[in-house]
């Protein structure tokens, strides 16, 4: 493997940055993810209670649990005895801020994705170019395998390219999809709550 890397050439340092950020990134976005889901049956819970009344509780409860969703709700059940413009707009505003901690290093995977196919394409066009300068610069008769070593040694920076670049798209897909559900999950329940909060405060 590490002879593959050197026959690579200059290209293949980027290229192995770009997995190490790939590797780092990813790992980061899943464990984000993974915990940020794991309060889904709290949620439920925590407008039950706030329904029955219960908002200390409910508070408690939004406090105590991971993720975003239960941080929106958290934050309408400190709001609530304020008028409903203001409170819609301190949900809104920590959801906006949710939303901003869930994006959070996905553009680094983006950028991995699409830069490592361009980086091993360049690779591969410089190794084709000493390749050829080498079968110019040969006297006599050329022997096909001095191009043909050329070429497939260029080739290496073009198969690491893609190495990178496709598990760092797909990833970034994954975690977009993943993005939106929670971002579909906070307006909705956000919602939801400052409706059963309008609702408590009129009766009262």
């Amino acid at each position: 493997m590490l002879e593959f890397f050197f026959k690579g050439g200059a290209v293949m340092y980027p290229l192995l940055l770009c997995s190490v950020l790939t590797v780092a990134y990813g790992m980061e976005r899943g464990y984000h993810y993974l915990r940020a889901g794991r309060g889904g049956g709290s949620v439920d819970r925590v407008r039950s209670l706030a329904g029955r009344g219960e908002f200390d509780e409910a508070l408690a409860l939004a406090e105590g649990t991971p993720g975003p969703v239960a941080a929106v709700l958290a934050e309408a059940l400190r709001n609530r005895w304020r008028d409903a413009a203001a409170l819609e707009e301190s949900v809104s505003l920590k959801g906006s801020i949710e939303l901003r901690r869930l994006t959070r290093n996905l553009h680094v995977l983006e950028l991995t994705g699409r830069m490592s196919p361009l980086l091993g394409l360049l690779g591969t066009v410089l190794g084709m170019v000493e390749a050829f300068k080498r079968v110019a610069s040969a006297q006599g008769s050329v022997d096909p395998s001095l191009l043909a070593g050329g070429i497939w040694e260029a080739l290496i920076t073009t198969v690491a390219g893609l190495c990178v670049a496709i598990p760092a798209l797909v990833m970034h897909h994954f975690f977009e999809d993943r993005m939106a559900s929670f971002a579909f999950r906070m307006k909705h329940h956000g919602s939801e709550m400052v409706k059963l909060l309008g609702g408590k405060r009129d009766r009262v």
